[in-house]
């Protein structure tokens, strides 16, 4: 794990976390410190999705439409319409994969951040302030530690592409399926009445790319991964965090030096290491002075929903694959 180790990736992204963090708490309080956070995980993401070239303004618009999606949520909540968004949305995503290797990494967040949207109780202004502000300062500091040579034909060759709509291959019901299952991990656990339902759409479409390889093994290893990561805060909540206030944030911390490098390893590492930071970061602003385990809970069990129904959707689109339609 110590040879991934750099200060060109980690260093980086510790850095613009912090600075990302401090500049949304002065504007936005708490609420700017969890997007100064999160969004830094999101535009890295995106931001390396090109290794010698990128557009930062490209990068910056697919990012804000993020939170269009968690305001499509808000508005819509878990209703007829949503999931109709919802089945739309994903029959896109499997269309258009592997075209815009941007409009991949982009479209996964945005399913997240709708499904999210929908329990929000209420929304203030702070909210999509904090989450842009976020975007555009971290994508500014990583164009300003990384250079990379300008890409001048993102926005003609990516979303607004006319190939990116259309494809010689017969995908109609390959992606007519993968949407009733991505609906399903949803539906079910809504209708369930389960804790933070989103974690199981989250698992499925990120479990499942549209090319459908090795889904067995992985959605086992980030089920393992899953596991350990809630046990991993489990026992934080139950002898050490909130006993010392500050040793959260130092875990934390160590999270977000090191994700880049977890980033990079298997399946079970890089589950850990998701699940560690974003319910850390979750219970750090939600449940500051009142820990809850229900977070790391669902995150087992949405995650075995979500897992089961990737490899349900993945046997049938291998049988799906070998239907001949004239």
């Amino acid at each position: 794990m110590k040879n991934y180790i750099s200060f060109n990736d980690n260093g980086v992204f510790l850095i613009t976390a912090l600075i990302n963090s401090m500049i949304g708490y002065c504007l936005f309080g708490v609420v700017g410190v969890t997007f100064g956070i999160l969004t830094v995980l999101f535009a890295n993401i995106v931001y390396q999705a090109k290794d010698d070239s990128g557009n930062i303004f490209y990068m910056l618009f697919l990012l804000s439409l993020i939170i269009v999606g968690g305001a499509i949520g808000f508005i819509l909540k878990l209703s007829i319409p949503f999931y109709l968004f919802l089945f739309l949305l994903s029959y896109f995503y499997y269309v258009t994969f592997n075209k815009d290797v941007y409009v991949d990494r982009i479209i996964p967040f945005f399913v997240i951040f709708s499904c999210m949207g929908t329990t929000l109780p209420s929304v203030s202004i702070e909210l999509p302030l904090a989450y842009l502000t976020g975007v555009i300062v971290s994508l500014l500091m990583l164009t300003l530690l990384k250079r990379k040579k300008y890409d001048n034909a993102a926005f003609k060759n990516g979303l607004f592409a006319k190939g990116l709509y259309t494809s010689p291959d017969r995908l109609g019901l390959r992606a007519f399926i993968y949407s009733v299952f991505l609906f399903l991990s949803l539906a079910i656990p809504d209708y369930l009445g389960l804790y933070r339902v989103y974690w199981a759409p989250l698992t499925f479409i990120v479990l499942l790319r549209p090319l459908e390889v090795g889904i067995i093994k992985t959605t086992l290893s980030r089920f393992l991964g899953s596991i350990l990561g809630a046990v991993f805060l489990f026992l934080m909540f139950h002898f050490v965090l909130f006993k010392n206030t500050y040793f959260d944030i130092v875990i934390l911390v160590f999270v977000i030096f090191l994700m880049p490098t977890f980033l990079k390893l298997n399946y079970v590492l890089k589950t850990f290491a998701i699940t560690v930071f974003v319910l850390l970061l979750l219970e750090e602003t939600e449940f500051w002075h009142d820990p809850t385990y229900l977070l790391p809970y669902s995150r087992v069990y949405e995650t075995l929903i979500g897992g089961s129904i990737a490899i349900c959707a993945s046997l049938v689109l291998k049988l799906a694959r070998k239907v001949k339609i004239r």
